[in-house]
């Protein structure tokens, strides 16, 4: 039986940073189908510097770019959505989420991850994102079966006063060892050419080849199982499919 994963982020590169990982582990299944759901084509990102295509191209380039980084990772599917980088806060009521909806009764997933609340970095997106899939998943709980994860970073892997947003380590319930896997992200990270200023910021060393000091463990909590929200659920677990 073919378990599928059902993949929800914001803009073409999201995959990679953070759980690009577990996406090339479980993608050498065969009994494992990978399906990605990018909700914009990131036109409102950096075009690089010195600039790698004109601004009004940025779009094209990037979808382009998320294409090579899923074929690196092993992603059988991008479902490539167009509603804005940086407008889907702005999208009228449950257009979001009616769309990310239809998309989980196709492919009925077993297991679905996005952001956490705070989106990680903060972006808007992100936490519009994260609201959508949220009253999509409140929706489906009673007529479709899957496990939602957040793809969250551990409060202790932050020096106090960094900029992104973390969560209490004994929050986290679910931590798979990518250590193997650190060469395909580096591969998939070099496809995002276009953010390549953002990547050398993130992964120092990576676009010149070095992967050795990517993370050897991508961490993940369990928000949703069975039909029920889980607050801190007491659950240790090493895979999406425990």
């Amino acid at each position: 039986m073919t378990r599928t994963a059902l993949l929800v982020f914001a803009h073409p590169d999201d995959e990679t940073f953070t759980c690009g990982g577990t996406i090339a582990k479980y993608a050498k299944d065969p009994g494992v189908r990978i399906v990605l759901y990018c909700a914009t084509r990131g036109e409102a990102g950096k075009v690089g510097d010195p600039p790698l295509c004109r601004p009004e191209e940025l779009g094209n380039v990037r979808e382009s770019e998320l294409a090579r980084a899923a074929e690196i990772l092993g992603i059988d599917t991008v479902i490539q959505r167009d509603f804005g980088d940086g407008k889907l806060s702005q999208l009228p009521d449950d257009v979001l989420v009616k769309d990310i909806l239809q998309v989980m009764e196709k492919v009925h997933p077993d297991v679905i991850v996005t952001f956490p609340p705070e989106g990680i970095s903060g972006h808007a997106d992100h936490r519009a994102l994260h609201q959508a899939v949220v009253q999509a998943c409140n929706q489906a709980k009673n007529r479709l079966n899957f496990k939602l994860y957040y793809i969250v970073i551990p409060q202790s892997a932050v020096p106090e006063g960094g900029s992104i947003y973390t969560t209490p380590d004994d929050a986290i319930t679910t931590s798979v060892d990518v250590t193997a896997q650190r060469p395909a992200i580096m591969e998939a990270l070099r496809q995002h050419r276009t953010q390549h200023l953002s990547i050398e910021r993130v992964f120092p060393g990576v676009l010149a080849g070095d992967w050795q000091r990517l993370r050897t463990t991508e961490y993940y909590q369990l928000a949703m199982q069975n039909g029920r929200w889980l607050l801190r659920p007491d659950l240790t677990e090493t895979d999406w499919w425990g």
